[in-house]
């Protein structure tokens, strides 16, 4: 019967972004459903001061907290040895919601894994587990404080959509409760480094990769003893996924990746040379999702936010393939080679 009921839900299941929006505010102004601070004692006492006050215990209260902005100069207490720092920033719900509109047109499926890699304090992820119909929805964090908020307000957010779907009067109970049920069973958050081998298997199996990287967070931002950034380890990650995988940025990833195939397909038809699906494993679209106000960062109104995705494309082999040599006039232009070294799942660019 759960597994009935499960595959239904995968099928049936998904708020509309009002809803989500209303029971999330709703919930953290609830008195009835006591969270779980099992996960994050520290929250105690903000949440009893909240009722005092009559203020919510809200994630973007919670977000500017020192418990979670700590890690943005040191993440020596995860005993951490790769990486140095973990910057912190999110996207709004309503850039959320642009992001699912424009960039993927609201066609996350049934059949869909969700990956938010670096997600936070977990709001991206809810958003994106409550508002469409994916099978599954992970988030991976580095630093344990973000990750154990991130799960805090996991629990609490299925803790009372179970409720409200007993005594539901405006919504739609059964889409509440098998949205509660989604929660409970496919919604994680696990604490990792996504460069780590150990967390290739969960980033191979995503269909939808979602990572906030803005303004080099992920690069000269974040020190990592990898000797690469964390762009490069997310460009060679998302070349290790399957074809029709989609990866969404806030930053591009195009100093690493290189042209999709698209545009070296349209260079190679102009030195009169065959066209081929082997050119790259992308293709590339850049989408203007609006003001920089649409960030928990906000900044100048009139500096604009985009969303780059790229898509992998369906190949000769299993293996990601690319023009390796960036020489025109070299026969090596010719002939694709492994993008992705075997030894270390890194990108490689050789020449044939």
């Amino acid at each position: 019967t759960l597994h009935l009921f499960s595959r239904m839900s995968q099928h049936q299941r998904s708020m509309s972004y009002q809803d989500f929006i209303d029971c999330w505010t709703d919930m953290e102004h609830s008195k009835h459903i006591v969270p779980p601070f099992h996960i994050v004692p520290e929250l105690y006492d903000q949440w009893m001061s909240a009722l005092n006050t009559e203020k919510p215990l809200s994630l973007g209260y919670v977000d500017q907290s020192t418990l979670v902005t700590k890690a943005n100069h040191s993440l020596r207490c995860n005993n951490n040895t790769k990486q140095d720092n973990a910057q912190h920033g999110t996207l709004s719900p309503e850039g959320v919601r642009r992001v699912l509109e424009m960039c993927l047109l609201n066609s996350v499926a049934k059949d869909d894994v969700v990956v938010d890699i670096g997600s936070g304090t977990g709001m991206v992820l809810c958003q994106m587990a409550a508002t469409t119909s994916c099978q599954k929805a992970v988030g991976i964090e580095i630093d344990r404080n973000r990750c154990n908020v991130a799960k805090f307000y996991k629990e609490w957010f299925q803790q009372y959509l179970a409720n409200k779907s007993e005594c539901s009067m405006n919504m739609d109970a059964k889409i509440l409760k098998e949205t509660a049920f989604f929660f409970q069973n496919s919604v994680h958050v696990q604490e990792g480094d996504f460069t780590d081998p150990s967390n290739m298997n969960l980033l191979r199996s995503a269909t939808v990769m979602y990572c906030n990287n803005f303004n080099e967070i992920f690069g000269v931002r974040t020190r990592t003893g990898t000797g690469y950034t964390l762009d490069y380890h997310l460009a060679s990650a998302f070349a290790g996924t399957k074809p029709g995988t989609r990866l969404i940025t806030l930053e591009s990833l195009n100093e690493h990746l290189g042209d999709d195939v698209d545009l070296l397909n349209k260079k190679i038809a102009m030195r009169n040379k065959k066209q081929t699906c082997d050119a790259t494993f992308f293709k590339y679209k850049k989408f203007d999702l609006g003001s920089l106000q649409l960030t928990s960062w906000g900044g100048d109104r009139e500096k604009r936010l985009y969303a780059h995705m790229y898509t992998r494309t369906e190949q000769s082999g299993t293996h990601p393939l690319w023009l390796g040599c960036g020489t025109d006039q070299c026969e090596g232009q010719q002939n694709p080679t492994k993008a992705l070294d075997e030894v270390n799942n890194l990108l490689t660019r050789e020449c044939a």
